[in-house]
């Protein structure tokens, strides 16, 4: 008999239901707190818009956005690609002609 895998099956007990990762909302939803806090601090620091603000506005508005979205961009992969370098043995010698002046 199959078992029912959801996370709202009473069968199961709640310890043996499978944890959903939220650790990226929640990253991006105290970005988004920290940047709207800055852009309150410039509005009554400058009384006017600054470049300043407009920057910490756009990050703010990327922050609502990916917390909003399912994806965790802010996680960074790297790949390594293996190189030969292979030793020069004689000098190299130019493929372009010199001009000659008659």
């Amino acid at each position: 008999m199959l078992n029912n895998q959801e996370l709202t099956s009473t069968t199961d007990s709640p310890t043996d239901a499978p944890m959903i990762d939220t650790s990226h909302e929640l990253k991006w939803r105290r970005t988004l707190r920290k940047k709207l806090i800055n852009c309150l601090v410039l509005i009554e620091n400058h009384g006017k818009p600054t470049q300043e603000l407009m920057y910490e506005l756009r990050k703010a508005k990327e922050a609502l956005t990916y917390w909003n979205s399912d994806t965790a961009t802010w996680e960074k992969h790297s790949m390594v690609f293996p190189v030969r370098l292979e030793a020069q043995t004689e000098p190299q010698t130019p493929e372009v002609e010199d001009v000659k002046l008659d």
